[in-house]
């Protein structure tokens, strides 16, 4: 697991390594085919989802998603099926794995100042993967030899340095740095030119991808102490030269820096999770004194104060964000969900429903409004909510929990106990589940459907 955590903050040329080690017996043979890397790609992102290294939100991914399949639309040749994925890091990175798996860490989407950036960044993503360097360093990596491979990944991931992990990356070196540093520049290159092609046929601006390099040169992306054969970009100096050369030679178009929109609202999402709120409340601040109408800005300065506890600092800011734009489900659902921890349940219903109304398929607020009915004591409706997500998400674990409360209170206790039984048995707590499926059968007629399923959950916990 501490593996696993370092490897979403280290370049994707170590990801490299570990594909090479890892996954030896799958690679070694004389030709790395398209099959073989979808195969690598899919165990690869198995792996991360196992350790819960990826993002979740299903918001923050469709997002991500929308704007790979932007890019990819105008592109007719593509081996895979592409899969875009949120990295839980506050790293500034992007990489692609075998297969077409393109990875964003949540901390490049917070440095990205405008969709065209991060286009840029996912169009340079998706020209590695086209390309199929990675294919190409795989068969090279071959040629290295397991030892090297593995002092490389030892240099990597060992931290903390000190004399063994500077004499093991020293070791590798000789064997490693021309082949690494000569191909990585020319993929680099080649990812550079396919990027910039996708990036404007997508209809995005040319200079995008240059912007966003200036970005990373002013938080230090590359780090001049790391050795240039290690690094998955070439230097940034480089790279800006390389495209700057192509938007005056090539790509004349003015384009756009937004076409999906909302990625302002979109770093919201995960805003709270920043270790200094106070930073970023600041700036914050700062940038509303420029333009104190915007309304991601109050939205965003809202949801840090709810998170600090100041009350009323976040109604302030909420409320003059829902001023400017009534129908914000984002707005209307924290403020419902402020006021209900605050147990102020009619508050809380007042800005839930509307939200519920404007996107029904929206589960946190369903979940929200379904708490609120239950803290108003209006069981019929929570149930209602409850059963609703439980019907759209039926691996929810908790959403058996909140049907069991609610049929309980409702004093339906045969559904209460099932329920509760299901929830129990999802969490693989057997006798617990048992006990409940046991009680539910005591309320249903025997030879019921209901029975009939209670006895079927019963006969799968004794298999």
């Amino acid at each position: 697991m501490i593996m696993w955590k370092r490897l979403q903050n280290q370049y994707i040329s170590f990801t490299l390594i570990f594909f090479v080690l890892f996954f030896w017996p799958v690679i070694c043979s004389a030709e790395f085919t398209i099959d073989d890397e979808k195969k690598l790609g899919k165990e690869f992102y198995d792996k991360l989802a196992k350790h819960h290294l990826l993002s979740e939100n299903k918001r923050l991914n469709e997002y991500i998603t929308e704007i790979g399949n932007l890019i990819l639309k105008g592109n007719k040749q593509v081996p895979f099926d592409f899969r875009f994925s949120v990295v839980d890091s506050s790293a500034i990175n992007a990489f692609a794995t075998p297969g077409g798996y393109i990875y964003i860490n949540k901390g490049l989407i917070n440095a990205a100042e405008n969709e065209g950036e991060l286009a840029g960044v996912i169009a340079h993503e998706i020209g590695h993967a086209n390309a199929r360097h990675i294919a190409s360093i795989i068969k090279k990596s071959q040629k290295i030899g397991i030892a090297t491979l593995a002092a490389i990944l030892a240099g990597a991931f060992l931290s903390g340095g000190g004399e063994a992990t500077a004499a093991i990356a020293s070791f590798s070196m000789a064997g490693a740095a021309s082949l690494n540093l000569k191909y990585s520049r020319e993929h680099e290159e080649e990812a550079d030119r396919l990027g910039m092609e996708y990036l404007v046929g997508a209809g995005y601006y040319p200079s995008a991808m240059v912007d966003f390099l200036k970005i990373v040169k002013r938080y230090e992306f590359i780090s001049k102490s790391m050795p240039s054969y290690l690094l998955t970009h070439p230097g940034t100096d480089e790279r800006i030269f390389y495209l700057e050369s192509l938007t005056l030679t090539q790509y004349h178009q003015k384009g756009s820096r937004s076409i999906i929109g909302n990625l302002n609202r979109i770093k919201t999402l995960f805003i709270l999770d920043e270790d200094n709120l106070n930073i970023r409340h600041k700036q914050l601040e700062e940038a509303l004194a420029k333009d104190n109408e915007n309304v991601d800005l109050l939205y965003a300065l809202a949801l840090i104060e709810d998170k600090q506890g100041k009350i009323n600092e976040a109604v302030n800011h909420y409320q003059k964000a829902l001023t400017l734009s009534p129908r914000d489900e984002d707005i209307l659902k924290s403020l419902g969900l402020m006021y209900l921890k605050m147990g102020k349940a009619d508050l809380a219903h007042s800005y839930l429903l509307p939200a519920s109304i404007i996107n029904p398929d929206n589960d946190d607020i369903i979940l929200a409004l379904g708490k609120t009915y239950e803290t108003m004591g209006k069981y019929n409706n929570a149930l209602e909510c409850f059963l609703k997500l439980g019907n759209k998400n039926p691996d929810d674990v908790d959403i058996y929990y909140y049907i069991a409360m609610a049929y309980g209170k409702l004093n339906i206790l045969g559904d209460s106990h099932y329920n509760f039984g299901l929830y129990f048995k999802k969490q693989n707590k057997k006798d617990t589940a048992l006990f409940h499926f046991k009680k539910a059968l005591d309320y249903f007629p025997h030879g019921s459907a209901k029975a009939d399923a209670v006895d079927q959950a019963i006969k799968s916990l004794k298999k």
